[in-house]
């Protein structure tokens, strides 16, 4: 992919940024990149202006359908958030990004039912999705459906078993569903593998010839 040069060194303000290469004839990537500088910025407006520019031209329309979603859903524009997540999925039914935006909307507005009926469907197409499986646990957990709930982390453990966080809330849904040995049992791996990435991340001093 193609990159354009942004003055980095002193960072522009988005409008004034878009303003100047607006009418230039940029690339569907460079104009996804002046969208992405808006989004960073809070430059909503610009931000999903940039986008819409590159629907007649981009090969992958749903990407830019599914940004300029997340900038209105920024925006706090929900409406056409889900205008814009729902041109997604038309496009391509099975886009996780536009169904996982489709699901902040709801729990913005409060939708629970809507958001676990989404969710549901999201980690039956997407069993190793951790964050699916943690999110909908979560609106298991507050509806009171706590069985479900650790059957759906139980899932999410056996397909992402060296995933420290679904560890962690498996024991949370399990100590809450008193499965007290269960609960014991996971925060002893969520505390293993949570060492283990720590000692992943130390860089290790380079070895001398």
């Amino acid at each position: 992919m193609g990159c354009f040069a942004f003055p980095f060194g002193e960072l522009v303000h988005a409008t004034k940024l878009l303003s100047e290469y607006e009418k230039a004839d940029l690339s569907v990537d460079q104009i996804l990149l002046v969208g992405q500088l808006c989004l960073d910025m809070a430059d909503y407006s610009h931000a999903v202006a940039a986008y819409h520019r590159t629907l007649d031209r981009d090969p992958l329309p749903e990407r830019a359908h599914y940004s300029s979603g997340l900038a209105q859903l920024h925006w706090s524009h929900e409406n056409e958030a889900i205008e814009e997540f729902n041109a997604a999925l038309k496009l391509v039914p099975d886009t996780l990004d536009a169904q996982i935006g489709m699901n902040h909307v709801y729990m913005e507005q409060a939708k629970t039912a809507q958001a676990m009926e989404l969710f549901r469907s999201v980690v039956a197409a997407h069993l190793e999705n951790g964050n699916a499986h943690c999110r909908l646990r979560k609106l298991l957990l507050d509806a009171g459906q706590t069985r479900e709930a650790v059957e759906q982390l139980e899932a999410a453990a056996r397909e992402l078993p060296q995933n420290d966080c679904v560890h962690y809330q498996l024991q949370a849904a399990n100590r809450k569903d008193s499965r007290i040995a269960d609960a014991d049992r996971e925060l002893q791996l969520y505390k293993q593998l949570k060492a283990k990435h720590r000692e992943a991340t130390v860089l290790r001093p380079m070895e001398r010839p």
